[in-house]
């Protein structure tokens, strides 16, 4: 009797939703084909119950160029979903997916989202440098003047780069600036933006950060560990890569590891036992991970460890949420690709659901409904 008991209280354990309606909501983005000229972009939901899609709604559409400038911008860097309700561009526009409306339309680094706020900070030729917040209880946007207010780890810092290979100063306050890094690489060629950008940087604590260092070629990355205090640069690994043209970026993972990212491949940065690794397979994220190297097959999916499917996808447009995952599905003719609508992991299928959408620019994330 024991037994039985115990099996039927793991059965209800491991299979939550036999037991119960579950409803998530995929954020999808499609460019809107009327409005080229302002390239305008749909905002909408995919309805899923219990891992079965349902039906979408359209939340908005939004302009992403205004007055030949970019204006709200899905498709640059990483989208962030606050609250189960706010959209916050890779380029800092905020978007309320509730009230169907954009919050804020400037342009901002966003350090991090806390309580009812989320905070920004700029770096601007024109504009100086300054944080800034957003109160979403009040829905007002302001420059912080306290001199005091410091909501991210690091000092001032920033590459110098009016000649080749760049240089890192730092900038104390009221003292002169310090040379850190004589040579700082040649930062990543021919990206989209049709600009170098500044090569990605993390910081550990308050004294030490990890910088990218790419060679002139772009062929080779060094990753190397800086001291603000002692000025000591220190090389913790290198990476062999091809020019890539989406711009690089960081995320940290936790207090000594970090990820690399460089168009499919992901780089683990671990600062505990100082390497830096070529991952074959992403850090799982709902125990779904894919391979990190495109293949003639596209990419294995694991769900556990465990090969759940193979697929050529983007990896911006894999997203992941407990019990479902959804990317979307192309077809490679040669050096071209097609969309062919997305796959969305069905939890209680145990397999993969087609679901039909017209070309998807990005993948935003799940929330719960």
């Amino acid at each position: 009797m024991k037994k039985l008991l115990h099996f039927i209280l793991l059965f209800f354990a491991t299979t939550p939703f036999f037991s119960q309606e579950v409803k998530q909501g995929l954020i999808v983005v499609h460019v809107d084909p009327s409005g080229k000229a302002e390239f305008k972009q749909k905002i909408m939901t995919y309805h899923f119950l219990n891992g079965h899609y349902t039906g979408r709604d359209e939340i908005l559409t939004v302009s992403g160029k205004k007055d030949g400038k970019d204006n709200i911008r899905t498709d640059l860097g990483i989208n962030t979903l606050y609250n189960n309700r706010y959209l916050i561009t890779g380029i800092g526009n905020i978007i309320d997916l509730k009230d169907k409306k954009v919050l804020f339309d400037g342009r901002a680094n966003l350090i991090r989202c806390s309580n009812d706020s989320a905070i920004f900070y700029t770096n601007d030729v024109f504009k100086g440098k300054y944080y800034s917040v957003y109160n979403f209880k009040t829905n007002q946007y302001g420059e912080v003047k306290n001199l005091l207010f410091k909501p991210k780890l690091g000092q001032d810092v920033e590459f110098d780069k009016t000649t080749a290979p760049f240089k890192i100063n730092l900038y104390p306050q009221n003292k002169p600036k310090v040379l850190l890094v004589a040579d700082a690489g040649f930062g990543q060629q021919g990206t989209k933006e049709n600009r170098v950008p500044d090569p990605p940087m993390y910081w550990i604590d308050n004294s030490n950060f990890v910088y990218t260092n790419y060679n002139k070629d772009n062929t080779e990355i060094s990753f190397f560990k800086v001291n603000v205090e002692s000025k000591s640069n220190s090389l913790i690994g290198k990476v062999a890569v091809k020019p890539e043209a989406q711009t690089a970026q960081i995320q940290k993972a936790n207090a000594t590891q970090a990820i690399f990212f460089f168009g499919s491949k992901q780089i683990l940065i671990d600062i505990a036992a100082n390497t830096v690794t070529d991952l074959q397979f992403t850090k799982a994220n709902h125990g779904f991970s894919f391979e990190c190297k495109t293949n003639s097959y596209g990419h294995i999916v694991k769900l556990n460890d465990k090969d759940v499917g193979k697929y050529h996808f983007q990896p911006k447009n894999f997203k992941t949420e407990t019990n479902i995952a959804s990317l979307v599905k192309e077809l490679v003719v040669g050096p071209e690709s097609y969309q062919q609508g997305m796959a969305v992991w069905n939890f209680n299928k145990q397999g993969w659901e087609s679901v039909d959408s017209e070309d998807v620019l990005t993948l935003v994330g799940w929330i719960k409904e």
